[in-house]
């Protein structure tokens, strides 16, 4: 579900008419089957949407939260051997898929040797929806939950505002919404939705999709140091304008229906350090990755608590996907993580530490997107050969792109996204984040902005790749 096409717009409005219409036929024929009918008109049009997307992504979906139902079964008929073992199996059972489509091409070719392996289309929202469901079923037998009703779970498994990209949410917060969620919309909560969707709109298709166009026009040479920066730089504003866009607008389209998501993002590029950093930037993997990862391996409590971090970034490179540069990028955050938890905090100016870790943070990232390693140990070894600064950095751009036109949108783009960083600022301690930007003013401003600078092409979230 790319919320940056227009037809995803289109085949939501048709939807919500067609769920919408029939839940008035039943609520006028049979009025005590009117909350059955709701959420079953609600759960067909988040799947009718995933069906829009791909037919192939919607069965594995359906495989997963079928084995999820059944392992929910299992735990809530209480404990035994038997019933240990079949749960197991079915938990087992709903991250194969994600195995299979994400991880056997490279588990087969760059671990195993076995040759090309053919390329596998990895199903929309995988990795999100299997951790949501792995969650929803180790809390509920952990905690002893109730089964709950199926309506209900199935709309939690299928809400579509979250479903492709997140957020992860958890069985408490998102399941007991769940049980008033009709095909309407909450006029109460709309102008704040429509805050969010708007600013999340702009984040994507003024901000990042622009600097992704003006990327694709750029020629990098991989010897030369400021190139690279510049590069890190610049897919650093690009994935977090475009991700944290996605998490806007699902907020904004749950808000619309009376559902709170989670907030996945909370000015990740003010933080400290990198310890502040994860729980500002995708904030449901990383508390994912804390519950159901560094906790059961001992946590902090341990002599071997650096083990344990280090552990959970390599997990999180390898979610992000199946490479070795991934591996790279978690290893490298992972080091970073234990070294700031390591002793007594540095007693440094705020503004140096801030700047220290967004400098680790934009390097790093050349390990996150440079997907091909000869090429990436190529950059990564400019990065530290002197030589590669020699020249102008001040011509840097003029040798970069065809026209000083293109120079000129880079770096108007660069004075927006920053502009849009240091709004953030302001509200960095407030209950909900960029509350500036999501005053009525600028949200007409913003409107403007997508009418005026949307790119000609469309173009998905980079994180429906992970």
């Amino acid at each position: 579900m790319n919320f940056a096409d227009f037809d995803f717009w289109i085949q939501l409005g048709m939807a919500l008419l067609v769920a919408v219409a029939l839940w008035s036929a039943v609520a006028w024929l049979a009025p005590d089957h009117s909350a059955a009918a709701g959420k079953i008109c609600f759960a067909t049009t988040s799947l009718y949407l995933l069906w829009c997307e791909s037919p192939h992504s919607l069965a594995v979906f359906l495989w997963v939260a079928g084995l999820a139902w059944l392992a929910l079964v299992i735990a809530a008929g209480g404990t035994g051997r038997g019933r240990t073992a079949l749960f197991s199996l079915c938990v087992a059972g709903q991250i194969l898929p994600l195995l299979y489509f994400k991880y056997w091409g490279f588990l087969s070719h760059e671990v195993l040797g076995l040759g090309g392996a053919a390329a596998v289309m990895i199903p929309m929202g995988i990795s999100f929806y299997t951790f949501q469901k792995v969650a929803m079923c180790i809390d509920s037998r952990r905690e002893r939950k109730p089964l709950p009703a199926f309506l209900d779970y199935l709309n939690f498994a299928s809400f579509f505002p979250q479903i492709v990209a997140g957020p992860i949410e958890r069985r408490a917060d998102l399941l007991p919404q769940m049980a008033n969620l009709r095909p309407r919309v909450v006029l109460s909560g709309l102008g704040g939705a429509l805050g969010w969707i708007v600013l999340g709109l702009f984040y994507k298709i003024v901000i990042a999709d622009n600097l992704g166009a003006v990327h694709d026009l750029a020629r990098i040479s991989s010897a030369n140091a400021w190139h690279v920066w510049l590069e890190c730089f610049s897919f650093g504003l690009r994935i977090y304008f475009d991700f944290a866009g996605y998490s806007f607008i699902a907020v904004g389209l749950a808000m619309a229906f009376g559902v709170t998501l989670t907030h996945n993002f909370r000015s990740p590029y003010w933080s400290s350090d990198l310890r502040e950093f994860w729980r500002r930037w995708h904030i449901t993997l990383s508390r994912w990755l804390r519950d159901y990862v560094f906790f059961p391996l001992g946590g902090s409590r341990t002599r071997f608590w650096a083990v344990n971090v280090m552990i959970v970034f390599l997990v999180s490179g390898i979610w992000h996907g199946a490479g070795w540069n991934f591996l790279l990028w978690g290893a490298l955050h992972g080091a970073g993580v234990a070294f700031s938890s390591w002793g007594k905090p540095w007693a440094l100016p705020v503004w140096l530490k801030r700047s220290v870790t967004l400098l680790f943070v934009t390097v790093t990232w050349l390990f996150f997107f440079e997907t091909n390693t000869a090429r990436l140990r190529e950059k990564a070894l400019t990065l530290v050969t002197p030589e590669a600064y020699a020249g102008n950095p001040i011509r840097l751009l003029d040798s970069l792109f065809p026209t000083s036109g293109d120079a000129a949108n880079l770096v108007f783009l660069w004075g927006l996204a920053l502009l849009c960083l240091f709004a953030e600022r302001r509200s960095l301690h407030a209950d909900e984040p960029c509350e500036d930007l999501r005053r009525f003013p600028v949200t007409l401003i913003m409107v403007a902005l997508i009418i005026l600078l949307a790119p000609m092409r469309e173009a998905a979230f980079l994180y429906f790749n992970f």
